[in-house]
C-alpha cells in the first residue's frame, strides 16, 4: 500500500489580504482568478506583488485549445489559483506549461504526462497556492487538471505530481457566494468523488475511511445546504467533505461513473456534478456484489436517513438527490433514447473503467443510461 499526498492544507478562517503570508513578495507571480470573485472583490490583485500577471475567467469546463494560447511571462516563479475547480484546473494547467519552460503544447503534455518528469528537479524552485471557492473538484489537493476539447468531444487531464500544490488554502466561507445550481453540482461531485473512490480497486483502508467521513458529511449537510445557502455551518461541512474525498481519490482516481458522466458533458452540456452522480445509484449494485468492504458501510448511511433495512442503495439514493431538489433522470437534462448509443459509445475510458471493483460490458453501460433516463 502506498499513500501520498505532500500539499500543506490550511482550513481555517482567513482574509485573502493575509495571503501575503502564504506567498513570497518578491517572485514574479502568475495569479488565475474567478472573474466573478475578482468583480466581487476588486482588490485582490493589491494583496500580490505589483508586477504580478493576471488572468481571469468565468465558467466551467476550461477548454484545452484557449488555455494553451494563454501567453504569460516566463519569467513567473510563483502561481496563484483563486476559484471554483475550473480556475484552479487551468492554473495546474498553466503551471504544468511554465515549469516546462513553455515548450510543449497542453495538446502534448495531456497526451503524455510524463513529459514533465524531466522537470522534477526543477519543482523546487517554484510555488504553487491554490484557494478553492467552491466545494467540489478537490483540485487543490489533486495532481491533475481536467481540460476539454469540445471539437473533438474529449476530455483530458495534465497530470503528474509536480502538480500537487504547495499549499492549499481552504475558507469555507469563500463559498457562501456560490449560487444554488453550483452549490449542488460541485456538492454532487463530492460525493461521487468519496463513492467512486471506495469501489476502487487501487483503495486501501485509510481512503475508505477518508471517504466513508466525506459520504456522512456530505448526506447531511448537502440537502440542507441547498436549502439554506448563507449556512456557513454547512458551507464548512461540504468543505470538510470536499477535502476528505480529495484525500481519498488522490491516491485512487475516479472509475466508471466518471467516465459516463464525460460524453452527458460533451454531447449534452450536463455540468459535470450532475453528470458523474446521476449514475452513482445504478452503478453501486454492481460493485458490492464483487466486494462488499466500505460498501455496506455506505449502503447504512443511506439507510439510515432515506430508508429501512430492506431498502436498495439505489432507492435510497434517489430519496437523496430529491431533498437536494436536483434532477435523477437525463430526460430532465433533455436526454433522449435515441441519444443512448452515442453515449456508450463515448463513454469507455479505460484509465477510469480499469479502476472499478467491477468491469462494466457493453450491455451493462448500456442499461445504466437506461435505467436513468
Amino acid at each position: 500500500m502506498e499513500n501520498y499526498n505532500p500539499t500543506r492544507v490550511i482550513f481555517s478562517e482567513f482574509n485573502l489580504s493575509e495571503i501575503s503570508s502564504f506567498i513570497s513578495l518578491h517572485k514574479k507571480t502568475l495569479l488565475v482568478i474567478s472573474e466573478t470573485l475578482l468583480n466581487l472583490r476588486p482588490e485582490i490583485p493589491s494583496f500580490f506583488p505589483e508586477d504580478t500577471f493576471l488572468y481571469s475567467t468565468s465558467g466551467s469546463n476550461p477548454v484545452l485549445q484557449t488555455i494553451d494560447k494563454i501567453i504569460f511571462p516566463e519569467s513567473c516563479s510563483q502561481v496563484v489559483g483563486i476559484g471554483g475547480g475550473s480556475k484552479l484546473d487551468i492554473t495546474k494547467a498553466l503551471f504544468a506549461k511554465l515549469i516546462s519552460n513553455n515548450l510543449m503544447s497542453l495538446e502534448k503534455l495531456v497526451e503524455n504526462p510524463h513529459l514533465l518528469d524531466p522537470f522534477k528537479s526543477a519543482r523546487a524552485q517554484y510555488k504553487l497556492i491554490l484557494v478553492p471557492t467552491t466545494s467540489g473538484s478537490s483540485s487543490e489537493i489533486t495532481k491533475w487538471g481536467t481540460l476539454w476539447d469540445f471539437e473533438k468531444k474529449k476530455k483530458f487531464s495534465v497530470d503528474n505530481e509536480v502538480l500537487y500544490a504547495d499549499t492549499a488554502l481552504v475558507d469555507p466561507r469563500l463559498s457562501l457566494s456560490a449560487p444554488k445550481e453550483i452549490t449542488a453540482f460541485t456538492g454532487l461531485d463530492v460525493l461521487s468523488h468519496a463513492l467512486e473512490s471506495i469501489w476502487n480497486k487501487k483503495r486501501n483502508f485509510i481512503t475508505i475511511n477518508f471517504a466513508l467521513d466525506s459520504i456522512r458529511f456530505c448526506i447531511e449537510a448537502l440537502p440542507k445546504l441547498l436549502k439554506k445557502l448563507d449556512s456557513l455551518e454547512y458551507r464548512t461541512a461540504m468543505s470538510k467533505a470536499c477535502l476528505l474525498a480529495g484525500y481519498a481519490f488522490s491516491q485512487t482516481r475516479t472509475s466508471a461513473a466518471h467516465a459516463l458522466s464525460y460524453p452527458l458533458t460533451l454531447f449534452h452540456d450536463i455540468p459535470h456534478g450532475f453528470a458523474c452522480s446521476i449514475t452513482l445509484g445504478s452503478i453501486f449494485d454492481y460493485n458490492i456484489t464483487k466486494n462488499d468492504a466500505g460498501l455496506n458501510e455506505v449502503l447504512d448511511i443511506f439507510k439510515n436517513r432515506y430508508g429501512n433495512r430492506d431498502s436498495s442503495f439505489h432507492d435510497c439514493y434517489e430519496l437523496f438527490l430529491e431533498d437536494c431538489e436536483v434532477p435523477s433522470k437525463l430526460s430532465e437534462y433533455g436526454v433522449r433514447q435515441a441519444d443512448i448509443p452515442r453515449l456508450v459509445d463515448n463513454a469507455f475510458h479505460p484509465d477510469r473503467f480499469n479502476n472499478m471493483l467491477c468491469n462494466l460490458s457493453l450491455k451493462q453501460v448500456k442499461d445504466i443510461y437506461h435505467a436513468v433516463l
